[in-house]
């Protein structure tokens, strides 16, 4: 059955003024038109295309790729606001719709959103929803502490960043443990760090434990590297020193860099650490 929201490999059958209609196993069809064309194809040749509704709400077929897949979340801009929603660009000629209700506050154009696809299945139609929350799973949360996670900061607040974990779970980075600069939008490699009693998921950027002293003595053996075997950074430098050359608290520096000295791979001189 041809439905909106999904990828099909369909066969080119008949050809028409406005284009191909591409049919599939049981016959269905759906119309690709011309500027989609193959100006070779045959009768029978095979075709993979998206299926979406067309500004004059008919079921069409498209070889360009949307920018979010159906049921799934991603950034997109918001490109016009009108007092009914929002309309977003996600790659395709008419623009993705956001119904007002469906945004915890406007959308205005420029504005990056986070967004999830979802299909209307009494009107077949596509819409996103900026209300991430509610389509997470806050209840089966299957992750052990220090598993690593894709993380997608949808919404920044004076705690830290609300992310989606995984594309199925809600977590947060707090901002006392980010050290480079992170915008809505942004996938990051994250870690869990704990799993609360309402599901949701606090986030580390860092591996935690020894993970996360290996994962900064890289950070810093990379630098020393770039910088031909000195950095003039030590245990006396400037937590704001560290943050702009390293991306890392001064704890976390201090740890990597004792590490790294008991193991013989750097020396501690007066104005900062040489490469051995």
């Amino acid at each position: 059955m041809i439905k909106t929201g999904h990828y099909l490999d369909l066969k080119y059958g008949r050809d028409t003024l406005q284009g191909w209609y591409l049919c599939d196993e049981e016959g269905e069809e759906v119309l690709l038109p011309n500027k989609y064309c193959d100006p070779n194809a045959k009768e029978g040749d095979d075709i993979t295309v998206f299926i979406y509704r067309d500004s004059e709400d008919r079921i069409i077929a498209t070889t360009r790729e949307p920018k979010i897949e159906l049921y799934r979340f991603a950034p997109l801009e918001v490109v016009a606001s009108t007092p009914i929603g929002a309309f977003l660009d996600w790659g395709l000629e008419k623009d993705l719709f956001v119904p007002f209700k469906e945004q915890y506050s406007r959308l205005r154009p420029g504005d990056t959103a986070v967004v999830f696809l979802y299909r209307d299945e009494k009107t077949d139609r596509l819409l996103a929803s900026a209300r991430i929350s509610k389509w997470l799973n806050h209840v089966e949360v299957p992750l052990a502490p220090n598993t690593a996670v894709e993380a997608l900061i949808f919404e920044s607040n004076e705690r830290g960043y609300k992310v989606i974990v995984n594309q199925k779970h809600q977590g947060m980075i707090y901002k006392n443990e980010v050290y480079q600069p992170l915008f809505v939008g942004d996938t990051v490699t994250g870690y869990v760090r704990l799993v609360r009693e309402n599901g949701l998921i606090d986030v580390s950027i860092q591996p935690l434990g020894r993970g996360k002293v290996k994962g900064n003595t890289d950070i810093i053996l990379d630098a020393l590297k770039e910088m031909e075997g000195f950095l003039e950074l030590n245990d006396k430098s400037t937590p704001e020193d560290i943050k702009i050359q390293l991306n890392m608290s001064k704890k976390a520096f201090k740890e990597a860099i004792g590490k790294l000295y008991k193991e013989r791979k750097i020396k501690i001189v007066e104005n900062g650490i040489q490469a051995i």
